[in-house]
């Protein structure tokens, strides 16, 4: 079973100064974003088997979008309190301010956690669904945002008008590489991985509400200091 944890625990980590030996999730900050909050060692639910299909419906992927939007708000205060306490670990904080600030930023995960189990439990949602909702969202947010930030398809335009300009042994040359980056550009555009992984039929939908899901997965970029698009 995989259990993708919330954001804030690969943050934490990386800010708050957590021991090497505390578990993070996998998967990295974005894929841990669009997942749902993680339970406490004292509520965990039972644990569920993700190599099983999951069948996506619209009404639970709006209750997802719903769950995520609500939960978003939050994290710009979140991220400010690790920040806050990451400088005082650095000793970049104010004289007055040298505490290590670990108490406080696990204050801070454990109050949004809070609001992430409640925002689920309003949103009719299992802690399951938000964990394998959030899996098939990630995977296909984050492709559809690398090949907007990539734009590979306009690098293949490139390099077809330079091998028109070519001498036909050049272009001949050349044609390898065009090939290859033809096929990744069909590969990123039509999600080939992600619907093999996930089905046509879970993507499809997914892609129904893009515009919502990639504005709160930018947002989640933006309150964690990274670059949106």
């Amino acid at each position: 079973m995989r259990s993708w944890l919330f954001v804030v625990v690969v943050t934490a980590g990386v800010w708050a100064g957590c021991k090497k030996d505390e578990p993070v999730a996998p998967g990295g900050a974005a894929r841990d974003f669009v997942a749902g909050d993680a339970p406490s060692a004292a509520g965990a639910p039972d644990v569920f088997d993700d190599t099983t299909p999951y069948v996506l419906t619209p009404a639970k992927l709006d209750a997802y979008v719903v769950y995520q939007r609500t939960v978003q708000s939050s994290y710009a205060a979140m991220a400010q309190s690790l920040q806050a306490a990451r400088a005082r670990r650095q000793g970049t904080a104010p004289p007055e301010d040298k505490t290590p600030g670990a108490g406080e930023s696990l204050k801070s995960i454990e109050s949004k956690a809070e609001l992430e189990t409640q925002a689920r439990q309003d949103a009719g949602l299992s802690w399951e669904d938000v964990n394998r909702i959030g899996v098939i969202v990630t995977d296909v947010i984050t492709q559809r945002h690398m090949g907007t930030m990539l734009d590979l398809s306009s690098e293949l335009k490139k390099l077809q008008e330079m091998q028109a300009r070519l001498k036909p042994e050049q272009a001949a040359e050349l044609a390898p590489q065009i090939d290859i980056l033809r096929q990744r550009v069909q590969e990123t555009e039509q999600l080939v991985s992600v619907r093999k992984q996930h089905g046509d039929a879970n993507v499809d939908l997914v892609l129904t509400r893009e515009k919502d899901l990639m504005a709160n997965y930018q947002d989640m970029l933006r309150s964690f200091g990274g670059k949106a698009q």
